[in-house]
């Protein structure tokens, strides 16, 4: 009732204003216990007050604690659901002074429970707020919590590890993990990873990971927190890997991470962040994923090595008694190994050396999950559920996508056999059905990604094989039982696995998995059916006579888009039926209350009657609540399906757009580098024009300093050369002899450079006659003396018995040689012109 009326809460806010400490006090106590008992209504109530938030961030600054921490209390209840009060409240300088109170309190070490009601206020204000996080990250003020990690302040702090002190640091931890969270808006993750790196604050939480005595509940946080700081960035993952342990010989700190995981001394809970952060390692890292798997590839070198990621795995993976270790190593190698095709056929390259009868056999890693699975299932060897389930996903993952893994898988003859076996089993027990349901997604993985190499498990035989042994529908509905589990429902939400399970026996599926199944389940199942064998997605099985890949995706689109038509009718058929049987039920229910009611005043016989026709209608009525049930199944069914036919959709459709642009990426390259040659021509023609230019200025020197009379117009110059070789025959013979003539000498073709001379300058005044009139003139210079060209062969000597072979373009390119060439000819009879 209080705060119904506007003007009460108006009053109270204003006595706020007051200095005087009981009025200020008495106020903040009654507003605090107003929000403890309505928060949601007085925080939109406060929003109407005028200056309601600024007046409570405003008392962050009062000098008497008491006042001031009954403030924080305040801002801590208004602000954990309401999204307004928390960007007021960011931009009334409220970062500011909330950092100001934690060190004055004396930080994380040292401060108590107003610090840690401070952190929690911090962490109000940027849960799944952006734009509070972007103001966060712009206003640096991620640089001023760098500080709160100087862990050297005091000396007993690597043993005096009080409640205060671990709760304060693990909100700060939570804080930091706020901004880089995986379901954060991936530009806020990614300027955040990179404050993080710059002000160093990165290294100071990888320093916290090697500080002796630190508890393991903070351990754990802080290697999960450091594991989200790292998470698909590249400079993040290389500092990380950078990081050396003190040991001797001092080893990087992700090898004695992975050392403490398959230790089964260790905490649950501190085993599960190593294995999340080992997964924020390798995510998007293709360069650490290589290394890891290298480290498991046979050496030519022999000798004992240091130990090493793979190892690691490997002695996790196969280690008895400890299904905790089996499950997390196998779960390390999926995520290695996942989205690489290139990755996965080098670890089939894997060999082991197993002691068998006192000898040792090389066997493939492969080979040897299949043998641990067969010989745990004749209990010759003792592994838990959770080992065969993790090493199921392990196989998965591998056989996922790769015809070559499918191919090794299937030539023992030994692993169909054992997963037909586990398929087709009758138990009814939650762990066995889920061995069912996993196994008999293996098998459906091998005839969806069969190259057919293998004649006796091509996918037709596997089909065949299902169907006597198995049956479509019992297949269908193992498969079905995976995907309505809650453990798959709650792992499939959530890609972080960290502290998700706090008990070593919930551990079943991992996020990855899951998608994978998500993404192949309805795949496997249209494969059998004979529905969609298109969608077999095995790249290397293709042959030229199938259809181009866009006329696949197309079919494909088709075929999904009449599914989902179809889904869409029998859900609103669904639907109507639903609401038949809701009417024709309650009905029955009105029916039978008025049938108890004429029960109690009706004879005994009657009586009977109705109460046999009461029972009659509760059996009706129960059997349509069973059908409704079944209906209501089935559509949420159909609409599970018309969800993972849309993604589909949507997924193929990219992909068509991501081959466009490659294709016409690849034809932009073309035209440009045909441009960039179209140019190079041009410029390579303007040069030699330039040069002829160049080369008739030298000869009408020449000309001039032989007394034959040259214009400054070209055309000029053309038609007095013209005249005076029509004036005089012995002139013109004159001219044919001397083989210092200079039309001659253009004209002639005695060596091959002279005619890839002319030949270039023909066509480039070809193609420029049009539009370059100096060009026009010298093409017509050239064809006027084409009359006085000499003839080509060894009737014309022009050089003397003591002068090298002549060449056009030394002469034409050397002034002081064309000179030198003159002088050395022989010397013209006396009717001869001496030009000299």
């Amino acid at each position: 009732m209080f705060i119904k009326d506007l003007a009460n809460l108006t009053l109270m806010f204003d006595l706020l204003d007051e200095f005087e400490f009981q009025i200020r006090w008495s106020s903040v106590k009654l507003i605090n216990q107003l929000i403890l008992n309505q928060s949601e209504q007085l925080q939109d109530k406060v929003l109407q007050i005028p200056r309601g938030v600024s007046r409570i961030i405003d008392l962050l600054s009062d000098s008497r604690e008491i006042i001031r921490n009954d403030a924080i209390l305040i801002l801590n209840n208004l602000t954990k659901t309401n999204a307004n009060i928390q960007k007021i409240i960011a931009f009334e300088s409220g970062f500011d002074r909330i950092m100001e109170i934690i060190e004055g309190e004396g930080s994380v070490l040292d401060g108590g429970v107003i610090v840690e009601d401070c952190f929690n206020l911090l962490l109000n204000l940027l849960q799944k707020n952006y734009s509070n996080q972007s103001f966060f990250k712009e206003a640096n003020y991620i640089k001023k919590i760098c500080k709160y990690f100087e862990l050297s302040g005091s000396d007993d702090t690597a043993t005096n590890w009080t409640q205060q002190k671990t709760t304060n640091l693990s909100l700060l931890l939570r804080l930091i993990q706020c901004l880089v969270a995986p379901n954060n808006q991936q530009q806020i993750i990614n300027d955040c990873q990179k404050a993080y790196n710059h002000f160093g604050l990165l290294h100071r939480l990888c320093v916290l990971l090697t500080w002796p005595g630190v508890p393991s509940d903070l351990l754990s946080q802080a290697i999960c927190t450091v594991g989200e700081v790292i998470r698909g960035n590249e400079a993040n993952q290389l500092l990380f890997s950078t990081v050396m342990m003190q040991s001797n010989p001092p080893r990087p700190i992700i090898t004695i991470l992975l050392l403490s995981m398959i230790n089964e001394k260790q905490p649950f809970h501190l085993r599960s962040s190593i294995l999340y952060c080992f997964e924020c390692f390798l995510y998007k890292n293709e360069e650490k994923k290589a290394q890891v798997i290298e480290t498991l590839l046979p050496k030519e070198t022999g000798g004992i090595s240091d130990i090493n990621t793979g190892q690691i795995l490997c002695t996790g993976l196969f280690a008895p008694n400890d299904f905790v270790s089996n499950w997390l190593c196998a779960v390390a190698l999926a995520h290695t190994i996942s989205n690489s095709n290139t990755l996965k056929e080098q670890l089939l390259r894997v060999q082991l050396a197993i002691n068998t009868q006192d000898k040792i056999q090389a066997v493939s890693l492969l080979q040897q999950c299949m043998n641990i699975l067969s010989e745990s299932s004749n209990n010759t060897i003792n592994y838990q559920f959770q080992s065969k389930i993790s090493i199921l996903m392990l196989i998965s993952t591998w056989l996922s996508g790769c015809p070559a893994a499918v191919n090794v898988f299937l030539s023992n003859e030994q692993n169909i056999p054992y997963l037909i076996s586990q398929a087709s089993a009758t138990d009814t027990e939650e762990k066995s059905l889920i061995m069912q349901g996993v196994s008999s997604f293996c098998l459906g993985l091998s005839m969806l990604y069969n190259s057919e190499q293998i004649d006796a498990f091509t996918a037709e035989k596997l089909k065949d094989i299902i169907m006597k042994r198995i049956g479509i529908e019992q297949f269908e509905q193992k498969l079905e039982y995976i995907s309505q589990h809650e453990a798959y429902t709650k792992t499939l939400k959530q890609p972080k696995f960290a502290f998700i399970s706090v008990k070593p026996n919930d551990l079943l599926f991992d996020y990855e998995f899951t998608r994978l199944y998500k993404s192949n389940e309805t795949l496997v199942i249209n494969l059998l059916k004979n529905k969609k064998k298109e969608e077999r997605r095995d790249s290397n099985c293709s042959t030229d006579s199938r259809v181009s890949l866009d006329q696949q995706n197309a079919l494909i689109i088709n075929q999904y888009k009449q599914l989902i038509r179809e889904q869409d009718a029998k859900i609103k058929e669904q639907q109507q039926l639903n609401q038949t049987l809701t009417k024709t039920c309650s009905q029955l229910q009105v029916n039978l209350q008025e049938l108890m009611a004429k029960s109690g005043r009706s004879s005994p016989p009657e009586k009977l009657q109705y109460e046999t026709r009461i029972n009659q209608l509760e059996v009706k009525c129960n059997l349509l609540e069973e059908k409704c049930a079944e209906q209501e199944d089935e559509l949420c069914k159909l609409q599970r399906e018309k969800g993972i036919f849309e993604e589909t959709i949507n997924n193929l459709k990219t992909m068509d757009k991501n081959t466009e642009v490659l294709e016409l990426r690849f034809e932009n390259s073309q035209l440009k580098s045909q441009l960039s040659q179209i140019n190079q021509d041009q410029e390579n023609l303007l040069t030699l024009l330039q040069e002829m230019e160049d080369k008739l200025k030298n000869y009408k020197k020449l000309l001039k300093q032989h007394g034959e009379g040259v214009s400054d117009d070209e055309d000029g110059s053309h038609e007095i050369e013209t005249n005076k070789i029509n004036q005089s025959d012995d002139s013109c013979e004159k001219n044919q002899d001397i083989p210092n003539n200079i039309h001659s000498i253009i004209d002639s073709k005695d060596t091959s450079s002279n005619e890839s001379n002319l030949l270039l300058n023909n066509n480039y005044m070809n193609e420029s006659s049009e539009a370059d009139n100096s060009a026009s003139s010298f093409d017509q210079f050239k064809i006027e003396s084409q009359p006085l060209a000499i003839p080509t062969g060894e009737n014309v000597d022009l050089v003397t018995s003591d002068v090298k072979p002549f060449n056009f373009l030394q002469y034409f390119n050397n002034q002081v040689q064309s000179e030198q060439f003159i002088h050395n000819q022989k010397k013209p009879s006396g009717d001869e012109l001496d030009l000299m």
